[in-house]
């Protein structure tokens, strides 16, 4: 099982270093960005992250600040701090963050706090038990144009699968996100979303037609500017008529 991670520096060439050295790994996938502390803060407070790979001097609220408001939340990802100062090790370690890499960050120390995290997550682990229900998301965070911004569902027409990234066609505008299809199927209301095929979940709040199709499939006609179609599978037809009450 892959750990969730988090990126916080407010330089976007280093984040896009850290990204780049982070998805050579396999036990981790980058679920967000964010450039500003504010704006992590925010971020996990939508998302339950694992690890959070946070830069010290950041403009406003500094890392080590952020460290301390992390400890507020209900979902506390583990803290690995990227600087390019070591004076603020001592610091860092007395707050019981998980690693302390100064920049520039070589593979195999990433790698290695990467596996620390993991393995304090696997030690954790109840061996037995009901397995944990995913966090229903009541923000959708995507990035545009360096700025991250947090959709509110309801805003959401369809999202599109595209091979390791989705597209999410909202009332805002399109996005892409590195959350898979399969990630928010399970994280969004069952009542309005529905996975209408392999590369499609659509929001039903926003669909106003069904059109019939030859063989038994259908389109959904969106409520957008562009009156947005899209498929439904034969197998997700049966599926969508008994959500809807239709014979």
């Amino acid at each position: 099982m892959k750990i969730r991670g988090l990126i916080v520096d407010d330089e976007a060439p280093a984040r896009s270093e850290m990204r780049y050295l982070l998805e050579k790994l396999a036990d981790i996938e980058i679920l967000g960005e964010a450039g500003t502390a504010d704006e992590a803060l925010k971020l996990m407070g939508s998302i339950c992250y694992d690890i959070a790979f946070v830069d010290i001097d950041m403009p406003g609220m500094n890392g080590l600040e952020m460290a301390e408001k992390v400890k507020e939340l209900e979902c506390q990802p583990a803290i690995v701090f990227t600087t390019a100062y070591g004076q603020f090790a001592v610091k860092a370690f007395e707050m019981d963050v998980a690693d302390y890499l100064v920049k520039p960050v070589s593979e195999e120390r990433l790698k290695n706090a990467v596996a620390r995290v993991k393995s304090r997550m696997d030690d954790s682990r109840p061996s037995q038990g009901k397995p944990v229900e995913p966090t229903m998301l009541d923000r959708i965070p995507v990035t545009k144009q360096s700025k991250t911004i947090l959709l509110c569902p309801a805003e959401i027409y369809f999202i599109e699968s595209h091979g390791e990234f989705t597209v999410i066609n909202s009332e805002k505008g399109k996005f892409v996100s590195s959350l898979r299809l399969k990630d928010f199927e399970v994280r969004l209301s069952p009542k309005s979303f529905f996975r209408s095929h392999r590369s499609f979940v659509v929001n039903l709040d926003h669909v106003h037609e069904m059109i019939s199709l030859y063989g038994g499939l259908y389109l959904l006609k969106i409520k957008d500017a562009s009156t947005s179609e899209v498929p439904v599978s034969r197998r997700q037809t049966k599926h969508l008529k008994a959500l809807l009450g239709m014979r």
